[in-house]
């Protein structure tokens, strides 16, 4: 693990794009904000384990996938994935 000591308005740069940055600290705890891309997710911890206990309950409820018979591999979408967007032109 990685240990840093930051002030207020201080920040960490995690990975491209995904930075971390000391808002206040007091008593009660520390605040910090996360700035970053929409396409990555920022979880509480605890919200994070919850989403993947959810994926995995989820996953087995599903049971077996058929086997394609046309000899063509099925498209199965990802647990937890977000539905694309569409154009709306």
């Amino acid at each position: 693990m990685l240990v840093f000591s930051r002030r207020r308005g201080e920040a960490v740069v995690v990975g491209d794009g995904i930075e971390i940055v000391v808002l206040s600290s007091g008593p009660e705890g520390v605040r910090i904000g996360v700035r970053a891309p929409i396409s990555v997710p920022v979880h509480r911890k605890e919200i994070y384990e919850q989403i993947c206990e959810e994926n995995r309950h989820a996953a087995g409820a599903l049971g077996p996938v058929p086997a394609a018979t046309s000899g063509a591999t099925p498209a199965v979408a990802a647990v937890g994935a977000k539905p694309k967007r569409r154009s709306r032109r």
